[in-house]
């Protein structure tokens, strides 16, 4: 169980997880919360991910018309 609990820590933590947040997902106990921690935190790296997707756009535009 405590392997499984550091893999678990090692992922989130990789995944860029708060560690209140990591925390929370080690010691609940319902599945409910658990599921609710993890798609909020999905929700944030898709957002982060779009934005500097956006902003690398924008910095090759710039770069394309500095370029001419």
């Amino acid at each position: 169980m405590i392997g499984e609990d550091l893999r678990v820590e090692d992922v989130l933590r990789r995944c860029q997880m708060p560690p209140d947040e990591i925390r929370w997902v080690l010691t609940s106990d319902d599945p409910a919360v658990v599921h609710m921690i993890l798609e909020l935190h999905r929700e944030r790296l898709e957002e982060e991910l779009a934005e500097r997707k956006k902003a690398l756009g924008a910095l090759e535009v710039w770069m394309k018309r500095r370029s001419r």
